[in-house]
């Protein structure tokens, strides 16, 4: 462990060095350029590598059937899923279209793509860094973001989280810049960000409505003009979700569905207390007894309201404390990093994560009266909660690692300009 933290303030502090003369935009724009080439030539010498022959390779398949036959699939292509929401499914899509449906090409060019996406993404961070702190506080968030080994591998993967990342991130962006100016654009921005969000993953549907709090319990808006905001916000979100909702009444046979079918499994998942999912593989073979995921939905519901209830009635504590304590560490303490990037092992990826979440955690705490910042903690901690209820997942917690890294650069920063102080102080 040692050896690795040591690598990683090296490369950072010659990276910093590097770029320490020049103005932070300029070096932030520089940096990024630096890394989304350097994610280009990995994607180009081992992309295929990257291949994990599980959800990626159902939303490749999903992206072939909804671009040849127009039906929104997963895991079962004969019939059409309420299970994933298109957005991503939709991307892959796209890009088979315009590169052809070659599966290894058009996985490299989606790869490509995502590291685009990240770089964007970075570059939305270092702007809400330099909002929130100051512009070196957020070029030291971009650059310890770029030594972060599981956002590079994300990128690699075909999973949703990249394109959450930007999603996210542009939600943030017009969240803070509708509660800056509350005019009726703004608002109408805040509702298509939104949507376009939910699309991605559905899981943050329910924060606006969190942040429509904050901001009403702030008082800084007149009440009218933000409830005003908010309905035209919402209105545009529910004329963007409206074609989702119509379509998937029609699949389900009338059922109003108006995020996805898809709760069930994480639910039950999530039932088995200080133990990750891969523990139990060979019981959770056992769980269906037909290949309809409408019908194994309902089953898994049934079985996780059972065991719920079984486990908080007869080991209390255990449950008690695994709905609490257990899911919250494994949420966050637990590293994505299922593939090895090449020569960065397991214990960097490690090192570099604790690095980084522990401080980031402190500058939390140390920002908790900053406006903004409440912002982003109130983001942090819905989906703390969020997956405290259903299945917790290093996986989840990813797209928030990057506002993470920008609390653990304000304190890096704070420490270094004291240190910068004690210095210039004169002995007597």
């Amino acid at each position: 462990m040692k050896p690795a933290l040591r690598t990683f303030r090296t490369v950072g502090s010659r990276v910093a060095r590097i770029f320490g003369h020049i103005p932070p935009r300029k070096a932030c724009l520089l940096l990024l350029a630096l890394t989304l080439l350097l994610k280009i030539i990995l994607v180009l010498a081992a992309g295929t590598g990257f291949d994990y022959h599980s959800d990626d390779r159902e939303y490749l398949r999903s992206a072939r059937i909804l671009l040849e036959q127009g039906v929104l699939t997963y895991n079962d292509p004969s019939r059409p899923t309420a299970f994933i929401t298109p957005a991503y499914p939709g991307f892959l899509a796209l890009v088979l279209k315009a590169v052809g449906t070659d599966g290894i090409r058009a996985a490299q060019a989606a790869r490509i793509l995502q590291a685009i996406m990240i770089t964007a993404a970075l570059w939305l961070l270092y702007r809400l860094g330099s909002r929130l702190f100051s512009e070196r506080v957020a070029l030291l968030a971009v650059l310890l973001c770029s030594l972060y080994p599981p956002l590079w591998l994300i990128s690699n993967l075909l999973f949703t989280e990249s394109l959450f990342i930007l999603a996210l991130f542009l939600l943030l962006a017009a969240a803070l810049r509708a509660e800056d100016k509350p005019t009726l654009g703004h608002a109408l921005a805040f509702g298509l960000a939104w949507a376009a969000a939910v699309y991605v993953r559905p899981t943050i549907a329910l924060w606006p409505g969190l942040f429509f709090l904050l901001l009403a319990g702030r008082r800084r808006i007149p009440f009218g003009r933000l409830l005003r905001c908010g309905l035209a916000a919402a209105l545009v979100f529910a004329l963007c979700l409206a074609p989702w909702w119509v379509r998937n009444e029609r699949v389900s046979g009338g059922e109003f569905i108006p995020l996805t079918k898809s709760s069930g499994n994480p639910l039950l998942l999530g039932t088995y207390p200080w133990t990750v999912p891969a523990l139990f593989l060979d019981e959770q073979r056992t769980w269906h007894a037909t290949d309809n995921l409408w019908v194994n939905d309902e089953l898994d519901t049934r079985h996780a309201v059972e065991r719920l209830k079984d486990g908080f009635t007869h080991r209390f504590w255990v449950y008690a404390s695994w709905y609490t304590v257990g899911k919250f560490l494994l949420f966050w303490g637990d590293v994505f990093y299922w593939l090895p990037l090449p020569g960065i092992p397991l214990p960097v990826a490690v090192a570099a994560h604790y690095l980084l979440l522990i401080p980031g955690f402190i500058g939390l705490y140390r920002s908790r009266r900053s406006r903004d910042a409440v912002t982003l903690i109130s983001l942090l901690g819905y989906f703390s909660l969020l997956h405290m209820i259903y299945l917790s997942h290093s996986r989840y917690a990813l797209p928030l690692m990057p506002l993470v890294i920008l609390f653990a650069a304000s304190v890096f920063a704070e420490r270094f300009s004291s240190r910068q102080a004690k210095g210039a102080v004169p002995k007597p």
